[in-house]
């Protein structure tokens, strides 16, 4: 089985397992995971796992940080097609959990003293 290693500093690794990236895929994937980086909590790692199957490609990111993990599997026909499916998902997730913290942390800032089950139906 083929294996390539792509490293860009300690936070992204890419993987592929019997495909074979070009030179453009390769710096397409970087920026790409460098621009989806800054999307994701402080300190984490990401790593992107690419694997030739019969007849499409089966991707896998993961976000590691220490708040949170963020984990996501599609297949499609190529490379950059399974990364966009990736990234779609991954930016939902990281949507979702910004909302959850964000909105939280917002509403007992600007209201300490409520208890929200005072006002649950």
């Amino acid at each position: 089985m083929n294996e390539l290693n792509l490293k860009t500093n300690g936070n992204q690794k890419t993987n592929s397992f019997g495909i074979v990236l070009t030179e453009t895929q390769r710096r397409f994937l970087q920026r790409r995971l460098e621009e989806l980086q800054e999307k994701c909590p402080s300190n984490s790692t990401l790593k992107l796992n690419f694997e030739q199957r019969t007849s499409c490609v089966k991707g896998t990111l993961r976000v590691n940080g220490y708040s949170a993990n963020f984990n996501s599997m599609k297949v499609a026909t190529d490379p950059i097609q399974t990364f966009f499916l990736l990234k779609e998902d991954i930016e939902a997730q990281l949507l979702e959990w910004k909302r959850n913290r964000f909105s939280n942390s917002l509403y007992h800032y600007l209201s300490p003293s409520v208890n929200p089950s005072e006002y649950c139906a």
